[in-house]
């Protein structure tokens, strides 16, 4: 057997010996392995009281249950071109890149490193035995590859795979919360806004009936039947009417400007026709699911970001223990160009390092306690999150709850004042009371209107807080 077959052979032999320990090193894992951490769930809402079923929300699209075509658009427009959203899109290729990046260094690195140089050595120079004792100038054509290996021995890249994945996966939950508050946020101004035009309606058919009580009483006056005073009350009460539109109008106009950035549009560029009714909101189903923690999106980022801090605790206890290290070199040499590539001119080597650290002043301690503290911190936080999310949820629920009675009390205030103004009427033109009575009647049917639709207007702004808190869904 020639000499470069054995010295082939031994080499082969040390790269399966070196693979097989790599191999058997790597099975270790220094560090906790994570386990969500416990969080008590109520088995059923406080707040959620037996109402008739209707069809369940599916999906991430949640707003087509308010039959809303205009709404409907707008979310499709956010979705679409939202910059939070977009944002958040970076942050979810940023966080897979740089997975991807870690994981790489579970595999050995090959590089390329050629090299040619000339080199004169001096007659003089220690040990010169190769060249009799003479100066000589040769050239060295090297062409290697290089490889390079961190035996995972104690599992630390392993732990930053693991923490880099749990990291990436707590940016695609935050995409999906960051989507469900744009489009919570689209649909809490657009019925703010839709609030708002029923609220102008009412006010301006109002401002037409005062308008007319003004004039009735200003020709009562001027014939000497009524003082002045009950002009000037007239008076007051048209131009306080008139200055609450204005204002609804600068409420209205920015609620559809906050519309147009959430649509990623310019504001001086987007508008909304005005549309006078408020649909009912839609009715919510029994028996929804009391457990949340896999359905907010905040929830599982929450839950990730923990597993990802947990791994960071082997990554830094890993450091305690010795690396060990591969280097692999196989390539060809020669100072001749045209023999370089020549089975006699091949090179190759392969070494095993090891470091371990002996003395590092307490940094190691320090990283330890560091990611440990870390952990803690990302696990309150988590439970908070829990908590605080089904607080949102019995808080969206309280308010449906009420605001439903108090529509319906408020319903029943319309008619009353209804009836008022009906009996005001009819007094007056018998001439029991002057226009007055009419007027004071028409501004208590003005107001219990306007409370009955700002409920209606809440009602609808709750319902979207509810599916918001449960995740954008309550299937």
């Amino acid at each position: 057997m020639s000499g470069s077959l054995k010295t082939d052979i031994r080499i082969a032999s040390q790269l399966l010996t070196g693979a097989l320990l790599s191999a058997f090193i790597s099975g270790c894992m220094v560090g906790p392995n994570y386990h969500t951490p416990a969080v008590p769930a109520p088995p059923a809402y406080k707040e959620s009281a037996p109402q008739p079923a209707t069809p369940v929300l599916a999906g991430t699209d949640w707003w087509p249950v308010f039959h809303d075509a205009t709404l409907d658009d707008l979310e499709k427009q956010a979705v679409a071109a939202n910059q939070d959203i977009q944002i958040a899109v970076t942050h979810v290729d940023q966080a897979d890149a740089i997975r991807r990046s870690i994981h790489s260094a579970q595999l050995p690195t090959v590089s390329a490193d050629p090299s040619v140089g000339r080199t004169r050595e001096a007659q003089n120079r220690p040990n010169n035995g190769n060249t009799n004792g003479k100066a000589a100038t040769f050239n060295d054509i090297q062409l290697p590859l290089v490889l390079n290996y961190e035996i995972d021995a104690w599992g630390r890249i392993r732990r930053m795979v693991q923490s880099a994945t749990a990291s990436q996966q707590a940016t695609q939950a935050d995409l999906r919360f960051v989507r469900l508050s744009i489009t919570a946020s689209v649909a809490t101004d657009y019925y703010n806004l839709r609030e708002t035009d029923a609220d102008i309606k009412l006010l301006e058919s109002t401002v037409v009936d005062l308008e007319r009580g003004y004039t009735i009483t200003n020709n009562q006056f001027q014939r000497g039947i009524i003082s002045e005073l009950a002009v000037k009350q007239a008076q007051t009460i048209l131009d306080q009417t008139r200055a609450r539109i204005e204002a609804l109008h600068i409420q209205r106009a920015q609620s559809e400007h906050a519309i147009a950035v959430l649509l990623g549009r310019p504001a001086s560029t987007f508008s909304i026709a005005e549309s006078f009714t408020l649909s009912p909101p839609p009715v919510i189903p029994a028996g929804m699911p009391a457990d949340l923690l896999g359905r907010r999106p905040d929830i599982a980022a929450a839950d990730r970001n923990a597993a990802a801090a947990s791994a960071q605790i082997g990554v830094a206890k890993a450091a305690y223990l010795p690396q060990f290290s591969l280097t692999g070199v196989a390539g060809y040499e020669s100072s001749n160009p045209g023999s370089l590539v020549n089975w006699q001119n091949t090179i190759a080597s392969l070494a095993t390092s090891v470091t371990a650290p002996i003395f590092t002043g307490g940094r190691l301690k320090a990283n330890v306690d560091q990611a440990q503290a870390s952990y803690r911190q990302s696990v309150l936080q988590y439970e908070k999150t829990v908590l605080i999310s089904y607080q949102e949820v019995e808080d969206q629920l309280a308010a449906l709850h009420y605001l439903a009675r108090q529509s319906a009390a408020a319903d029943n205030a319309v008619s009353d004042s209804r009836s008022a103004e009906v009996i005001a009427t009819n007094r007056y033109k018998t001439g029991l009371v002057s226009y007055l009575d009419v007027v004071f009647a028409q501004q208590s049917l003005l107001s219990n209107e306007e409370i009955f639709t700002q409920v209606q207007g809440q009602r609808l702004t709750a319902t979207v807080g509810l599916i918001q808190a449960l995740g954008g869904s309550w299937e």
